[in-house]
């Protein structure tokens, strides 16, 4: 029986290790590496992560949340590959892939898996313990030499495809090789420090523009982002990214003008990064956008996000957190005006190509803890005939254990009949109680002076 010490160290690993890796357009390999004496070159496969723990003679398979493998072939050629080294116990990083004459995707490793790890490899990447020594902190250089001692370079138990180089014109013609001719998923550069770069071919998706935030301050004139979704078989929009870069100040500055003319009804409120909420518009424009890395999990798990509907009369309305990708650097290339917001032109599936999303249940919110209101004040003043609210409301989730969402949210509305615009809404979250309750408090001091009376509460 494995230890639970191991399946924490394999559900940290990725937590922690994972977060190291910067990834990075094959084009600036050589301006972002060169002022590294020696890299660590490896071929990246389109596999799932596993860590495999060795000890009492038995091999284990374990993923990144806890899950173990069933036994297979794999397991009895590792065993005895291991004992014939003479090692006692082991614990390595690895992925699991599938071998096949064409490019396999992570999806195909679950249905090898389940059909007994036909025609499954292992490839070794990285070496945490042997016997009793911790190797964390040992250099890359130091870890490989070790791990070439115990894997052998191929086979169905190996070690990572690698060379060593002090040349960032080698990676790059091994980039071109592996990759750009070999349609291989990416390659990984390790460094005399503890940065590792991932090295991938940008990619490009078409998707629909669901909503935009505004900017604050001195670029409130300005649009600051677009929110991002895909088309799903059933029709609904999932969300996956919000989306700025790519656009000058004078093109941000109309399309808010544009963009404002757009704006529908929605029950879902998402939150931009300047902590205001996105306008919900009709979903009638397609953007072409490109990125260099495209990830489902994260360090805390699964990517969940907000699956809409959309009705013309009705706006928009949350259906569920459904299972989702965010995308690295997300960069604007055109608006696809020959292109519909269809299920053909903007489908969830382009994404499926990239990942996969097995074992992940979407979230109903039916099932959600309900959200309540632990404080409220509205007030109310007349002035010239014109007639003032505002109307201030904190919000407990309850669902601050999934991390789509924050502990507790503040929402202001500030209605002026005399106004040119005279509803404004504003939106800030936090998943500490003292620092919104200090957002509630600092909020009635600045917009409650004279004259305002508190009619409700």
């Amino acid at each position: 029986m494995i230890s639970n010490d191991f399946v924490k160290k394999a559900v940290n690993y990725k937590k922690y290790i994972g977060s190291r890796y910067i990834a990075i357009e094959s084009e600036f390999i050589q301006k972002k590496l060169n002022h590294f004496k020696k890299y660590l070159v490896s071929k990246k496969y389109d596999g799932h992560f596993y860590a495999m723990a060795y000890e009492n003679d038995e091999v284990y398979f374990i993923n990144r949340n806890g899950r173990i493998v069933e036994r297979m072939d794999l397991h009895l050629e590792l065993e005895k590959h291991l004992k014939t080294k003479g090692i006692k116990k082991l614990f390595v990083a690895g992925e699991l892939y599938v071998d096949a004459d064409v490019r396999t995707r992570m999806f195909n490793v679950t249905s090898a898996i389940a059909s007994g790890g036909e025609n499954l490899k292992f490839a070794a990447f990285d070496l945490m313990e042997l016997e009793d020594e911790h190797y964390q902190e040992k250099t890359t250089f130091e870890k490989f030499e070790k791990l070439e001692e115990i894997f052998p370079k191929d086979g169905n138990l190996h070690i990572v495809e690698h060379f060593i180089t002090e040349s960032t014109k080698e990676i790059q013609e091994y980039f071109k090789e592996k990759v750009e001719i070999g349609k291989a998923e990416g390659i990984v550069v390790k460094t005399e420090g503890f940065a590792i770069y991932k090295v991938k071919p940008k990619f490009t998706f078409d998707a629909v523009i669901i909503g935009f935030a505004q900017g604050d301050g001195d670029r409130s004139d300005l649009l600051r982002d677009f929110l991002l979704a895909f088309r799903k078989e059933d029709g609904s929009y999932q969300i996956f990214a919000h989306l700025h870069h790519g656009f000058n100040d004078d093109e941000l500055r109309k399309l808010l003008i544009e963009y404002k003319k757009k704006v529908v009804k929605s029950d879902y409120i998402e939150v931009a990064r300047n902590r205001l909420g996105f306008q919900m518009v009709k979903p009638d424009t397609v953007i072409e956008f490109t990125c260099i890395d495209v990830i489902n999990q994260d360090s805390k798990g699964n990517i969940l996000k907000m699956n809409l509907s959309y009705d013309e009369a009705k706006g928009y309305s949350a259906n569920y957190m459904q299972p989702t990708i965010s995308v690295t650097i997300p960069l604007f290339v055109k608006f696809r005006e020959d292109k519909q917001p269809s299920i053909e032109d903007t489908s969830f599936n382009q994404i499926l190509e990239v990942v996969s999303f097995d074992d992940v249940d979407a979230i109903n919110l039916e099932d959600l803890p309900k959200t309540e209101i632990i404080r409220r004040e509205v007030y109310r003043k007349e002035s010239r005939g014109s007639i003032m609210v505002r109307k201030f409301l904190l919000l407990k989730t309850n669902k601050e254990q999934l991390k789509a969402y924050p502990a507790y949210v503040w929402h202001m509305t500030d209605f002026s009949s005399g106004r040119k615009d005279p509803l404004k809404k504003d939106v800030k979250v936090s998943d500490s109680e003292t620092q919104i309750m200090d957002i509630f408090d600092e909020a009635i001091l600045k917009n409650i002076k004279k004259g305002w009376e508190l009619v409700s509460s």
